[in-house]
């Protein structure tokens, strides 16, 4: 039973579960019926389901009060509507003459919650009606907002506040408010990837080894990043340093600022490293139902009227609206969509249906929106000799439903460049449109100026199952050059070299098309280039056709791929089939695939699967036959275990042997020590749950408290709510859980702490006997020296209980009086060897002896 406000307790929060599921029992045993659903759910008992205990019959007044909350300050989940909200911090008051503290809410904890205090005043003036009463921080929610109620459940920590909607501000669905970002604690990591490759062939022996790292330090809103890698072979070696940088988010202008070696943004210009500082929108600080572009839906109604939107047929909206305009600004994306069906029901059951075009492109805003960026600094691109100094801006904003229009300029050191493009979304697809001019300066060769055009188009075509994506198709003049081939070009003019040593794009058509076709589909992806100072120009095209039938899984497929090094071209046609062999979920898989290519034909058989109870081992083993190579085989595996992922493989044939090894974890520093896992992405959380050993983190075998007590939660998205389980199937039956799930709203690139209370000491089964030979009365409380509620007596007079002390005395309570209460003592013998690993021990405590005092 969860307590309704007014609310008090006189439990802890976590004997509220234990005597809520008795309670709970009780009804149902009982035939109880509710007498007062207010404030406490007040219930009654029938005591004759309970048998006679010497005379007395066990109080069990208690459970008809519900949970109660002893007065003071809570750290609390808070509900809205069934949607979490953030966290707040409620104060419970005590209140003369009522077992229940008084829980307060504050106005600006309101507020924040995006609760309109002033509505009820408002509205009731308007309708000429009575006037509800004036907001009071310590009262009942419904006597200032009529209709609304709170709920608050001290064992989860969590409040449900219900309030109608005219009395709520109108939010984008997905919002967390930012003063509910969490930026984390000080911490440090590193990512790493580590492998060794070794191959014996005709003699010859080759050695390569590798490690990856991906590097962190946190102190405060600054995030500290430095990516690398080191490579050795038999003939080099070396480190090389991808990026290192500062990042710390900017709330205010919804952005990210970024100093170090940089990339700069790939949306209208081409992405290019940079040794300099950046300023960029981020689109993850928005809400999910504001991110990606979606049309405004607009329209007029003329009585309080139902406003519903659809998309094929699938219902994404619907709102009550008043009499006059209405806007409706805040749907979610929904990919490359489809027309958006809006039917208006007016109040007498008349209905009005319009359409509103919708097709997403990348170029696409919704109305009103911007995005920007701004970088400045020296270029960084490998093998440049005579980096240039750079600054470039893109601007996009959203017009209207139909058009998104966006510009940007680059200038720098003998370059300057300025965009201007336009994106439509129409009911033929979305599609965008652009012009760049570029202008260069090369030292001794004088200037070279282009123009090169864009057009990108998308569509999803819905009745015949097509999604057809022209990425884009550029074509630039032969004096036009990118910011990269611009400094490329300048250091061959620099150096006195030939400056078609750098190759100059003519045209290029990106393509992707995906269509269903009966159980399956049917895919095709190119890209082709051409370049005014090359004959020849490159082509990469795959297509393929991939279906099920009864249980089988094929796919035939297509490919033709250029070296632009080289010249030389592949092609390859390979038909692959696989088939379960059995029906369990560990069935291993065989795959058996046929090529033929220019370059080699063969066939190949694998068998692979996993194994484990959670399916950490995974498992393949093949023989192939080709033309090139003859018979070969080969066998790989991999485990994925708590502190990281190990990897290895090992292939054979006539002409060589092959073999690797490899390693990939993540190490987390804080300040409760070190802590190891499998993987780490770049927002991460750290689970502090003590003596917890062994409880996994949301199902995740890779994820689990290890014996200090702390665990990596590898992945967290953004600015967005983060549900943190602990599954406590693997949890020592003498540790419990306070609460099992939290909510977090991560910065980005922030290592959150997330601390899950827990009460621990030795599980016991306690039998024991009143003086008078009967068992102690069922559903009677049991207590410590230190008076803390430790367990409840339940069938068979057993009581499970949780001691943390090898020997001691425990209290038995069944009524208020001192003839209702015995004592009992217990002594634990210490365990060893196998038996130190915890488990649910069964204790005869002979005797549970009368009291004369409590």
């Amino acid at each position: 039973m969860t307590l309704n406000t007014p609310a008090s307790v006189r439990f802890r929060p976590l004997e509220s579960h234990r005597l809520t599921l008795l309670a709970r029992c009780l009804l149902l045993l009982s035939g109880a019926h509710v007498v007062g659903a207010q404030a406490n759910e007040n219930v009654e008992f029938n005591p004759a389901f309970f048998p006679d205990t010497g005379g007395q019959q066990i109080d069990i007044s208690r459970f008809s009060q519900g949970n109660v909350v002893l007065p003071g300050s809570y750290r609390t989940d808070v509900y809205l509507n069934g949607q979490w909200n953030g966290r707040e911090t409620l104060s419970f008051v005590a209140v003369e003459g009522q077992n229940s503290a008084q829980m307060c809410l504050e106005r600006d904890a309101l507020l924040r919650l995006g609760i309109d205090l002033d509505a009820a005043q408002r509205q009731s003036a308007e309708a000429g009606e009575a006037t509800p009463a004036a907001f009071v921080s310590c009262a009942d929610i419904g006597t200032y907002l009529p209709g609304a109620n709170s709920q608050f459940d001290p064992g989860e920590n969590r409040l449900s506040l219900q309030v109608p909607q005219i009395y709520l501000a109108r939010k984008a669905r997905g919002y967390v408010d930012p003063q509910h970002w969490d930026s984390g604690v000080d911490a440090a990591f590193v990512r790493y990837n580590a492998n060794t490759f070794t191959t014996q062939t005709k003699g010859r022996s080759f050695n390569s080894n590798y490690l990856g790292v991906n590097t962190g330090l946190n102190l405060g809103d600054w995030h500290f990043r430095h990516n690398g890698s080191y490579s050795a072979t038999d003939t080099t070696s070396g480190y090389q340093s991808s990026s290192t940088y500062v990042q710390r988010d900017w709330t205010a202008l919804k952005s990210q600022v970024v100093a170090g070696e940089i990339f700069t943004s790939g949306e209208l210009f081409d992405s290019v490293r940079l040794r300099g500082i950046s300023l960029y929108t981020d689109d993850r600080m928005l809400p999910d139902s504001l991110t990606g572009f979606a049309p405004v839906v607009r329209g007029i109604a003329e009585t309080n009227a139902r406003v519903t939107v659809r998309q094929r047929g699938v219902l994404l909206d619907e709102v009550s609206v008043a009499p006059g305009p209405f806007v409706l600004n805040d749907l979610f994306a929904t990919g490359y969509g489809g027309d958006l069906t809006v039917t208006v029901t007016e109040a007498d059951g008349r209905q009005r249906e319009f359409i509103v075009p919708f097709a997403t492109n990348a170029n696409l805003l919704r109305p009103g929106y911007n995005r920007y960026s701004l970088s400045v600094g020296q270029l960084d691109e490998i093998g440049l000799r005579h980096p240039p100094t750079m600054m470039q801006a893109t601007y996009q904003h959203g017009l209207s439903n139909l058009l998104t229009g966006y510009t940007g300029t680059v200038m720098g050191e003998d370059y300057n460049s300025q965009l201007i493009g336009a994106a439509f979304n129409t009911p033929v697809g979305a599609v965008s449109l652009d012009l760049t001019r570029s202008s260069a300066h090369l030292p001794g060769h004088g200037s070279r100026d282009g123009q090169s055009v864009q057009l990108r188009y998308s569509k999803n075509f819905t009745e015949s199952g097509t999604h057809f994506a022209l990425g884009a198709y550029r074509y630039s003049t032969e004096g036009f050059l990118s910011v990269r081939d611009a400094a490329l070009v300048r250091d061959l003019a620099i150096d006195g070299l030939d400056l078609d040593n750098v190759s100059r794009l003519r045209d290029r058509m990106d393509i992707s098309l995906n269509q269903a076709v009966g159980k399956g589909s049917v895919y095709v992806t190119g890209s082709m280039q051409n370049y005014w100072n090359r004959e020849s120009g490159n082509l990469t095209f795959t297509a393929g056709y991939t279906s099920n039938w009864k249980g089988m899984h094929y796919t035939l497929s297509a490919q033709r791929t250029k070296d632009l090094l080289s010249d030389r071209v592949d092609k390859q046609v390979e038909l692959s089939v696989s088939l379960p062999l059995g029906s369990g979920g560990r069935a291993p898989t065989m795959t058996t695939t046929a090529f033929h290519g220019n370059q080699s034909s063969g066939e190949r058989v694998n068998l692979g699967g996993t194994l484990g109870e959670r399916n950490e081992f995974t498992y393949g083993v093949g023989a192939s036959h080709t033309q090139s190579i003859g018979t070969s085989t080969s066998a790989d595996m991999k485990y994925q275990a708590s502190h990281g992922v190990l990897s290895a493989g090992y292939g054979q044939s006539n002409d060589y042997r092959a073999m690797s090894f490899g390693v990939t974890g993540g190490i987390v520093a804080h300040s409760g020590g070190v802590t190891f896992a499998p993987e780490l992405g770049d927002t991460i959380g750290i689970v502090q749950a003590p003596d917890a050993q062994g409880a996994r983190i949301n199902g995740n075998h890779g994820s689990q408290v290890g014996k200090s007590g702390y665990a990596v939660v590898p992945h967290l998205a953004p600015y967005r709510q983060n549900v943190v389980e602990l599954d406590p199937k693997d949890l020592s039956v003498d540790v419990e859980l306070k609460t099992a799930s939290q909510n977090v709203a991560p910065r980005a690139g922030s290592v959150v702490k997330l601390q899950f209370d827990t009460v621990s000491g030795q599980a016991l089964l306690v039998t024991a006997l009143r003086e008078d030979g009967s068992p102690m009365p069922f559903g009677s409380d049991v207590f410590d020296e230190e008076g803390n509620s430790v367990g409840i007596v339940g069938q068979g007079g057993k009581a499970f209980v949780r001691v943390a002390r090898p020997q001691g005395e425990l209290t038995v309570k069944w009524g208020s009086n001192d003839n209702a209460t015995c004592r009992l003592q217990y002594s634990l013998s210490e365990k060893s060897g196998s038996e130190a690993v915890s488990r649910l021990r069964q204790l005869d405590a002979g005797t549970c002896r009368a009291s004369a005092h409590d």
